[in-house]
């Protein structure tokens, strides 16, 4: 009794491996090489082992031999569970290396998971977290067994009977879901009176894009289906994204405006036109990011599964993966902010307002000055009063497009326009907005 019996661990083994679903050899498919992943799955397992002793301890009619005994053998089924999953964990990894080339989990993604986690609590520091009530994990869409979701934030004080919506797709490399460290950003939006959906995408490279994208039209499609449960206007959605979400929300422009593009991808039609979008550091170009070092090692290989610079602009979606080759008069009013530091993206939002300027389209660009504070994504953070000034420029453009449109957040605005000039002051309640 002191040790499961060998059976019963070959059992839980099994039970493992059925529960993933698991099938090898030229039968995988590319999500199969992701139905085990031993630094979460282990996390699951030992929440079961806890469980299951905390029931067995519960029990009325307990004797502590026995009970010493029942625990000894539920911690041999962990143990040997957790070896389990980490020897299948190894064998899918090699083999993805093998079949693909590539990390399952890219060393990239590492990185941009520690410096967002870093940011994501001061800038989702605002005053209005407490009148903002938030629906967390709205699922839009179930796909290979995982539920794509949406957290949607409704504002305390709608500006209309159906409110206007943002819908923000945040970066990550299109590696890392940053869903829950734009907070902030959404809750300002929020406070202006307008209801936004912050959305998670499947992550490369579990896929390749365009299945990204994909999951991005569902999401909007989604609110647009939904339009009476949320009170929302499905004709006047703003989709707005920073760095590889920007990059996906340009896509998402030449999808709504050039039915070549969209039926190349193979994708669905959006069910309304995207009334306008604001970028933030967008990583429109990969040509421009191959100007850094080991780009396509470390993120363009896995954002396309192509294994070289030379089989990516070979790649049947090449052309597509880039939205300067799809721009057109048709694409809708957009507003561009960059960073003067940003290595990544260096002068693309220049350069994408000039872009939109040749092709008839109506913008607005910003890029910050600030020598030390104007990086990636630069905007997002809240403490910087260089962030904060040009934040309240890209709220105060959204503001005037919803005044054409006879939306008016002017109240909305004042109140973020108080809170971004007296940021300390009013995180600490000195200042009322």
């Amino acid at each position: 009794m002191r040790f499961a019996p060998i059976n019963r661990r070959y059992a839980l083994q099994k039970k493992i491996f059925q529960k993933h679903k698991l099938i090898s050899g030229d039968d995988m498919n590319q999500q199969d090489y992701f139905k085990v992943r031993y630094k979460t799955d282990k996390k699951k397992l030992k929440k079961q082992f806890i469980d299951e002793v905390v029931a067995e301890s519960e029990k009325d009619d307990v004797n502590p031999i026995e009970l010493r005994m029942k625990v000894r053998a539920l911690k041999a089924e962990y143990k040997h569970g957790k070896k389990a999953l980490k020897k299948e964990d190894k064998r899918l990894e090699k083999s993805f290396r093998k079949d693909y080339g590539m990390m399952r989990r890219p060393f990239m993604a590492d990185v941009f998971d520690v410096v967002e986690e870093a940011r994501a609590i001061p800038n989702g520091r605002t005053p209005f977290n407490d009148e903002i009530k938030v629906k967390k994990d709205v699922v839009y869409k179930t796909v290979d067994g995982k539920n794509l979701v949406m957290d949607i934030y409704f504002p305390a004080h709608p500006v209309s009977e159906k409110s206007p919506v943002v819908m923000d797709i945040p970066g990550g490399g299109w590696m890392i879901h940053n869903r829950n460290r734009r907070d902030g950003y959404a809750r300002c939006f929020a406070a202006m009176g307008a209801v936004v959906a912050v959305i998670d995408h499947r992550l490369c490279p579990e896929v390749f894009f365009p299945k990204d994208l994909e999951d991005c039209v569902d999401a909007y499609n989604f609110l647009c289906d939904h339009e009476q449960e949320y009170k929302i206007d499905k004709n006047n959605i703003t989709v707005t994204g920073d760095s590889s979400g920007g990059h996906l929300s340009a896509c998402m422009g030449c999808l709504s405006s050039s039915e070549e593009y969209r039926e190349k991808l193979g994708l669905p039609a959006l069910k309304s036109k995207i009334a306008n979008f604001i970028f933030i550091s967008g990583a429109f170009s990969f040509e421009v990011m191959y100007r850094i070092p080991c780009t396509h090692l470390f993120i363009v290989r896995y954002f396309s599964g192509t294994k070289s610079r030379k089989a990516f602009r070979n790649w049947e979606f090449y052309k597509e993966s880039d939205p300067y080759n799809y721009l057109n008069a048709a694409f809708p009013e957009s507003y561009n902010n960059g960073g003067a530091t940003d290595p990544l993206c260096f002068g693309e939002a220049k350069r994408m307002a000039k872009a939109l300027d040749k092709a008839g389209v109506k913008n607005e660009y910003c890029v910050g000055k600030s020598l030390f504070n104007s990086a990636h994504c630069y905007v997002l953070r809240f403490p910087f009063a260089s962030a904060r000034k040009d934040a309240l420029a890209l709220y105060a453009w959204y503001g005037k497009k919803q005044a054409e449109k006879g939306v008016d957040m002017s109240k909305g605005f004042a109140r973020v326009e108080k809170f971004m000039k007296n940021y300390k002051k009013s995180l600490k309640g000195k200042v009322q907005c």
